[in-house]
C-alpha cells in the first residue's frame, strides 16, 4: 500500500484544497462516495477487499480523512499542509489492522466519541 488518503464528506473549496495539499505530497486521494460508507475503510487501500453489498450506512454529520501509508513524518506535513490551507475541519484517523475492518459509519462514530470525551476532559 502506498501512501494515500480517504476523504469522507468533502465538497467545495475544503475539497479542492485538500486535493491540492495531496497532489503536492505526491499522495493518492480517495474520495469516499455516501454509498460506500459500509465498506471496510481498510478496502480504500487495498487492505482488505471491497465488499459487494456491503450494507449502507446514514450519511456522516460531518467530515473524516484517514490516512494511510503516510510516516509520521508525513502525517504532520500533510497536517499542517492542511492547516496552512485552511481546508476545514474533519475528524482524522491512521488506518491500523485494528481499524480497516471497521465500516466509514463505525470509524466515525468512535471518532466523534473520542473527540468529545478528550474536549470534556479539556475543559475547565
Amino acid at each position: 500500500m502506498g501512501a494515500a488518503v480517504a476523504a469522507f464528506g468533502f465538497e467545495g473549496k475544503d475539497w479542492t484544497g485538500l486535493k491540492t495539499v495531496c497532489a503536492r505530497q505526491g499522495l493518492r486521494l480517495r474520495r469516499v462516495r455516501q454509498e460506500e460508507l459500509g465498506q471496510p475503510v481498510g478496502a480504500f487501500f487495498g487492505a482488505c477487499p471491497y465488499q459487494e453489498g456491503a450494507a449502507g450506512e446514514p450519511a456522516l454529520p460531518g467530515r473524516m480523512l484517514v490516512m494511510g501509508g503516510l510516516t509520521g513524518p508525513q502525517v504532520d506535513v500533510l497536517l499542517s499542509a492542511l492547516k496552512t490551507a485552511r481546508v476545514g475541519d474533519s475528524l482524522k484517523a491512521v488506518l491500523t489492522e485494528h481499524n480497516a475492518s471497521w465500516n466509514g459509519g463505525a470509524l466515525y462514530r468512535a471518532l466523534a466519541q473520542e473527540r468529545l470525551e478528550m474536549e470534556a476532559k479539556s475543559a475547565p
